[in-house]
């Protein structure tokens, strides 16, 4: 009988030895991120199961960045492009979202110390952001410029800047963008610069700039709704999107399995058609990506 109760024992604890060796492996073998990898619609099994019995997303976002992210001021919620395919995505995983408004540039620093699940509000996927969070690159965007209406000083491409005066916002990319058309212009495009993007609309709009230079998808659907203000003396000029890039949603490089689930969800609305539903109800179908993608930056 002894002898039947102690193999009994070791059959136990080899049992639960290989248990345990199994759990430090599967432990092991957490999700690896690599560059411009491309999303599963199966991923969504890798959310983690704290996240499932939460129940909830704790979302940063920032007011301000229409038709990508916004708070509606009727409801005093998040709306926009960004809240329709995050709350989707949510609704795949089981979970609903905790939006909070922040500012842009609290957005990386709330992810890495935990505060947020994720950020997302018409950031770009940066190599330079990716040496701190990770991405899902979920949509593309560009630069466009913006002239006064009825484009008084016919600016179709951007040779056409060449000796006029453009007002940009100091700490954008537009300043390297200008430096670099001034290479090949005869008249050398007057630079003006101004401290926040408010200043130069409104020197466009007076005629003390002849042009400037912002994000072409939030200035597209701004004008086109704006029924009062500054917003209805603008346009968006002919001149094509420049500057492209990848938007991200950023993640704690410790929460990878978190980021490849919702990456995951995010991928089956592309292929089911609610992804591109949500971009062209806000008239983003040029800033479709073909597929969702993780660390895929252009800039």
């Amino acid at each position: 009988m002894k002898a039947k109760f102690g193999f009994a024992r070791l059959s136990m604890m080899g049992a639960m030895t290989a248990l345990v060796l199994s759990g430090q492996a599967m432990a092991q073998e957490a999700f690896k991120v690599e560059p411009h990898m491309e999303a599963q619609a199966s991923w969504v099994d890798k959310l983690p199961a704290a996240v499932k019995q939460r129940g909830v997303l704790n979302v940063g976002t920032t007011d301000g960045y229409a038709p990508w992210a916004f708070i509606d001021r009727k409801t005093n919620e998040a709306s926009g492009a960004d809240a329709d395919l995050i709350n989707e995505a949510a609704k795949r995983l089981g979970l609903t979202v905790k939006w909070n408004d922040i500012q842009f540039t609290a957005g990386i620093p709330g992810v890495e110390s935990g505060r947020f699940d994720f950020y997302v509000s018409a950031m770009a996927n940066t190599k330079v952001r990716e040496e701190v969070v990770n991405f899902i690159a979920y949509s593309t965007e560009g630069s466009g410029v913006i002239v006064g209406k009825g484009n008084p000083q016919g600016i179709k491409e951007m040779a056409d800047l060449c000796g006029k005066r453009v007002m940009i916002v100091t700490g954008s990319i537009f300043p390297k963008v200008i430096e670099e058309l001034n290479k090949s212009c005869t008249t050398k495009i007057n630079m003006l610069e101004a401290p926040d993007k408010t200043a130069p609309l409104l020197a466009v709009a007076s005629g003390q700039a002849d042009a400037t230079m912002t994000t072409f998808g939030v200035s597209t659907y701004t004008f086109a709704v704006a029924s009062e203000g500054v917003q209805t003396r603008l346009e968006v000029s002919p001149v094509p999107r420049f500057a492209p890039a990848n938007q991200g949603i950023a993640f704690s490089k410790k929460t990878p399995e978190l980021m490849a689930a919702v990456a995951g969800a995010l991928q089956s609305m592309k292929e089911d058609g609610t992804y591109t539903k949500i971009m062209q109800k806000w008239s983003l179908g040029e800033s479709d990506l073909d597929r969702v993608l993780l660390n895929a930056p252009i800039l």
